[in-house]
């Protein structure tokens, strides 16, 4: 009987050197609260490349446990079901690991795919470049390829698609793979959408405490705008509702299925400046917009290329032609010529003017609103999936409202989503202290290919190249003549006591701060670049 030890060796490890080394604690606050999220980065890395060797050993047990199941089949003849073997399999890594039947399945489907599908992306795995939610994601979103020829070009595209996004979440690579999918299987595209049709279905569930949950599962489009239904029928709500945003929604979602009024939850009718009337109601949904972009081809059925779509991720080319075809759905071109495209895909643009509304150069054209939003589909902080379309604008290198030409620009190469959270936490942390705020920084690499990143208050970067440039491929190649402005000579902070001090002179100097940070950044960035090249 083999005996499984629960003693745990890996406490004697000397994990220095790959990276996990403890700060040193006669160091300042700032630098050890650096260092150990490089500690534990690291230790994030290091548990991706366990996880490979977790997978490569579940994949060599099913080699030899199935091939003495394939000796005793051919040697004699015996009526075992390999079916049934597999399962007998997966049961015993239950056993071993202590998980559901659930998880061991997905566990020896992942130690097949790492060998025999998706063995590029697990090389991503090994070198600690994915997490192992994202090779998960990776091995359920590519599993509807049936050809061996198909998976293997899958598997190419993603490796290198996985390895040059830069810092990304779960959801953006599950975004890449899917994209990835559409782009050399569109069939299979297809089956799985009918496939997922029959998963459509209304469920319930009991929780604690007397409360129970109801599921709808429906087109990802519909659900998109159910939500949206719902938030524009509690915003009628007046400002002196006691109830949690979250409850007011499950209260309107139930009222409208049930039929019955969704009312105010204040207790003063009087002052009660609610507006929850049906016309008023109406008024609000009727401006509900959910947004698609795909290129117009697509549209036209000359090509199976696929869309995204807002607030949900990557749609096929059928999936999206039928939304063009809905009576409630309003089709506009989007005009790239305005920003020096090309009229040929590949071809070089050049992104010079007519980014920024004449009157106002500060907010953006319409088009560039639509361009940004579809090139950054959610916050542009790393793991926040707020869809971009809910986000709003942000304008990388501060704009200077009194000196526009001292400022950022209102150009693609400066504009990126935030989400309201996430602006409020760059404009407002570190206003007295710029070096306890986020830097964030948006470039254009040689390649024609966008860049975000975000340095957090204690020194830590990630950068993240643009999850959808995919759907622009007019944009391919692009170039800007803005080029970031010159750090000051000095920003040293100026006294808010002095003449013309105050919170002009301090949010002056906290711009001045950041450009000379985003210059820094920039040049350990290029040196990295020319010191440890990208690997694809």
């Amino acid at each position: 009987m083999v005996h499984v030890d629960r003693s745990s060796p890996w406490t004697k490890v000397d994990l220095a050197p790959v990276g996990m080394i403890e700060p040193d604690a006669g160091d300042s606050d700032r630098t050890q609260c650096r260092d150990w999220l490089v500690y534990a980065s690291n230790a994030r890395r290091g548990q991706s490349y366990l996880h490979w060797e977790q997978l490569r050993g579940i994949g060599q047990f099913l080699d030899i446990a199935l091939a003495n199941l394939h000796d005793a089949v051919i040697d004699d003849g015996a009526a075992y079901d390999p079916v049934d073997a597999y399962v007998v399999a997966q049961t015993e890594i239950q056993v071993v690991f202590g998980v559901r039947a659930t998880q061991a399945r997905t566990l020896v489907n992942q130690a097949v795919a790492i060998v025999e599908r998706v063995p590029r992306v697990g090389e991503l795995l090994r070198d600690g470049t994915i997490t192992s939610e994202m090779f998960a994601v990776s091995v359920s979103r590519t599993a509807v390829v049936d050809e061996a020829a198909v998976i293997a070009a899958v598997d190419a595209d993603l490796a290198e698609s996985l390895g040059n996004a830069g810092h990304i979440s779960e959801k953006i690579t599950t975004h890449i793979a899917d994209r990835v999918v559409a782009k050399h299987d569109p069939d299979a595209v297809r089956r799985r959408r009918a496939k997922a049709q029959a998963r459509k279905n209304v469920t319930t569930r009991d929780y604690d405490d007397g409360l129970a949950g109801l599921t709808i599962t429906t087109d990802a489009e519909e659900a998109r705008l159910a939500w949206a239904a719902i938030n524009a029928l509690v915003e009628g709500c007046c400002p002196n509702d006691p109830r949690p945003l979250r409850v007011r929604r499950s209260a309107a979602a139930t009222a409208r299925l049930r039929r019955m009024p969704f009312e105010c939850g204040c207790d003063d009718e009087v002052t009660c400046t609610a507006s929850l009337d049906e016309d008023a109601v109406s008024d609000r949904q009727a401006r509900i917009v959910i947004h698609a972009v795909c290129q117009k081809s697509t549209l036209d059925g000359d090509d199976e290329e696929p869309a995204f779509l807002d607030g949900h991720g990557v749609i096929g080319a059928d999936h999206v032609r039928g939304l063009a075809l809905r009576p409630d759905t309003t089709v506009r071109g989007l005009d790239l010529d305005q920003f020096g495209a090309a009229e040929e895909i590949g071809e070089s643009p050049i992104l010079v003017e007519n980014t920024a509304q004449p009157a106002d150069p500060y907010r953006p054209t319409a088009a560039l609103d639509t361009v940004v939003r579809g090139l950054f589909p959610m916050c542009t902080v790393t793991g926040c999936e707020r869809p971009a379309w809910n986000c709003e604008l942000d304008h990388v290198e501060e704009y200077d409202q009194f000196q526009p030409a001292s400022g950022g620009p209102t150009c693609l190469c400066n504009i990126a989503p935030k989400c309201k959270l996430h602006h409020i936490q760059k404009t407002q942390v570190g206003a007295t202290d710029p070096a306890a705020g986020f830097v964030d920084d948006l470039w254009i690499d040689d390649e024609g290919t966008l860049w975000t990143s975000i340095t957090t208050p204690h020194g830590f970067t990630a950068e993240t190249a643009a999850p959808g440039q995919w759907v622009f491929p007019q944009l391919d190649g692009v170039t800007c003549l803005h080029r970031p402005q010159p750090p000051p000579e000095s920003h040293t902070p100026q006294s808010t006591s002095s003449a013309g001090g105050g919170l002009k002179a301090a949010t002056a100097h906290k711009h001045a701060w950041r450009r000379a940070e985003r210059d820094r950044l920039r040049r350990r960035r290029e040196r990295d670049a020319r010191e440890d090249p990208p690997p694809f």
